[in-house]
């Protein structure tokens, strides 16, 4: 037999072996921030990833979540984040039952204003995601098996199926 024969095709995995659920060391890599948060140093992680504290859909606790910021604008404090896996996610299910208690990003903390964006709204953050910080946005498609992101129609076909979140301190004056 030759070699070729006992060659199965290998069917593409993400980097980490990380699916649609998010794996254990995912899962620990997300919750690193989380202690600097709570250490008061949150600010070594500037506006790349906020602390969303939740309230529990049934137990009613609350709850915590590191996400990465995908926008960030100083003059309204306003951020954008995406649900990676998601939908179903537990934070995404807490946040469409009850409103976030608070945002913690870089040295700000507040009771935010929460607002699911519409698909095109979405489209547009992924958009100027892609255009700004494209390396990172390959690393993330790779590490979770979200395929090549370079065409607009992936970047559609993405934002389609994850919600995203828009988050600004509640009743902020700022213009």
């Amino acid at each position: 037999m030759t070699a070729s024969a006992h060659q199965r095709p290998r069917a593409s995995r993400p980097l980490l072996g990380l699916r649609r659920q998010p794996g254990r060391v995912a899962l620990a890599a997300m919750r690193m921030p989380r202690p600097l948060y709570h250490h008061g140093w949150g600010w070594l992680l500037d506006h790349t990833f906020l602390l969303i504290a939740h309230r529990g859909r049934k137990s009613g606790k609350r709850r915590e979540t590191v996400v990465m910021a995908l926008t960030y604008e100083p003059d309204t404090r306003e951020t954008v984040v995406c649900s990676a896996w998601g939908p179903n996610t537990e934070w995404i299910r807490n946040l469409r039952a009850h409103p976030a208690l608070q945002i913690r990003i870089g040295r700000e903390s507040y009771v935010p204003e929460q607002r699911f964006l519409s698909e095109d709204e979405s489209l547009a953050v992924a958009v100027e995601f892609q255009r700004r910080h494209p390396w990172r946005l390959r690393l993330f498609a790779a590490i979770l098996g979200w395929g090549d992101l370079a065409s607009e129609p992936a970047v559609r076909e993405f934002v389609r199926t994850r919600p995203f979140v828009s988050f600004r301190p509640l009743g902020d004056a700022r213009p």
